[in-house]
């Protein structure tokens, strides 16, 4: 098979995806053997979800001196080294120092990928956002049921073993089939008009929201299903399987939905969806019931981040990376408190009650996700009148 870039950036997907799998099948095993209680996780995922965003804010500034292919390379064994000592863990601080240690590298692929997969759709001429995306998810979802039930019966440091090839063949292929592009100074202050930066203020808002309930469905899936029912605690894995799955699945056909349907839409309905499966959850329904809400929180996460970069791509096509970054750092206030307030919201109501929480985050979201809609409306009508005058 020829490893053309849109191969190489479909793979660094599911190696990323395989990767977060891993550790986040193995949580509960380490939450075990490390001694960390569901108050210190809140803490814990606020503080790497603070690196993450730190990491990813900085992309403008890392992009002025390094390519997409530099940091791809360079990182994609950072984040293996990470997990490998995720996996290790025997304390409350080494749990909290691998966490931010996976959590920032992380970060740093998370937003060089999508630039270049930004690339690769714009060069392609098509959607393809949502099969890049969708990649990611079934692969967490995959690695997230394999390694949970490697961990509960074989110990979680051989969760490392899955995720190894296909990391391999990753930074293989992008070696071999990303090219060099050369490092060129942002545009923005030459085009600072053209440069939208409420439409990608209030994007970072939705995103902010729609990842710290992307990040409570597969951080607290499994404890809630071994809650649940702690007979079936090495199949705690299948709420984040059926969520990766089934939010994999729904991107894989994204693309052609993209192409009937407008991306902001798709994104309001895809909330409501998810609104739907956060308040199931938060009903404490069972143990079955659970892992079906699961899928379709992920059917209505699916495609809400490839529409939106793919829309933020599209508005800043001179300043992917600063357009990602800022993004990201505007994300970063609800998913930052949004893991803390779920730990004590877990410690003293159970841990149903975090979906709750969830839910009025998605709500609020769809609200947020109409404004974007008139913003873009605004603006594109604004780009017409001067045309019309001439």
């Amino acid at each position: 098979m020829k490893i053309t870039p849109r191969v190489a950036v479909t793979l660094t997907f599911i190696a990323f995806g395989a990767m977060m799998g891993a550790q986040l099948g193995a949580i509960p095993v380490l939450k075990a053997q490390s001694g960390t209680d569901s108050f210190w996780f809140g803490v814990l995922t606020s503080v790497g979800t603070a690196a993450n965003i730190v990491a990813m804010s900085l992309g403008g500034q890392i992009a002025k001196r390094f390519d997409n292919r530099s940091v791809m390379l360079f990182i994609m064994p950072v984040i293996f080294a990470a997990l490998v000592y995720s996996l290790m863990v025997q304390s409350v601080f080494a749990f909290g120092l691998s966490f931010i240690l996976l959590m920032t590298s992380i970060g740093a692929l998370d937003l060089f990928m999508n630039a270049e997969a930004a690339v690769v759709e714009h060069d392609a001429g098509k959607p393809l956002f949502g099969g890049f995306h969708g990649a990611v998810l079934l692969a967490m979802g995959l690695f997230g049921l394999i390694s949970s039930f490697i961990a509960v019966n074989y110990g979680a440091v051989w969760s490392l073993i899955p995720p190894l090839p296909f990391t391999i063949a990753a930074i293989y292929a992008v070696n071999k089939a990303i090219p060099h592009r050369p490092v060129t100074a942002s545009h923005e202050s030459a085009s600072q008009g053209e440069f939208p930066r409420k439409i990608l203020i209030l994007m970072g808002v939705v995103v902010g929201l729609e990842v710290a309930a992307e990040f409570t469905c597969v951080q607290w899936s499994g404890q809630l299903l071994a809650a649940l029912q702690p007979k079936l605690a090495a199949y705690s894995g299948l709420g984040i399987a059926f969520y990766g799955l089934f939010s994999g699945g729904i991107r894989v056909v994204g693309d052609r939905l993209r192409q009937r349907f407008d991306d902001l839409k798709l994104v309001a309905v895809s909330l409501c969806v998810g609104l739907v499966g956060f308040v199931t959850l938060a009903l404490d329904p069972g143990f079955l019931i659970s892992v079906i809400a699961f899928a379709v929180v992920g059917i209505g996460q699916g495609l809400i981040f490839p529409c939106l970069f793919s829309q933020a791509a599209r508005l800043a096509p001179a300043n992917r990376a600063s357009a990602f970054g800022l993004i990201s750092l505007v994300s970063g206030p609800p998913r930052i408190l949004l893991p803390l307030l779920l730990g004590i919201l877990a410690q003293s109501f159970g841990i149903a009650s975090i979906y709750l929480a969830s839910a009025i985050g998605i709500a609020t979201a769809i609200g947020f996700s109409m404004w974007i809609a008139r913003e873009i409306d605004k603006r594109k009508e604004a780009q017409v009148s001067p045309r019309l005058a001439t």
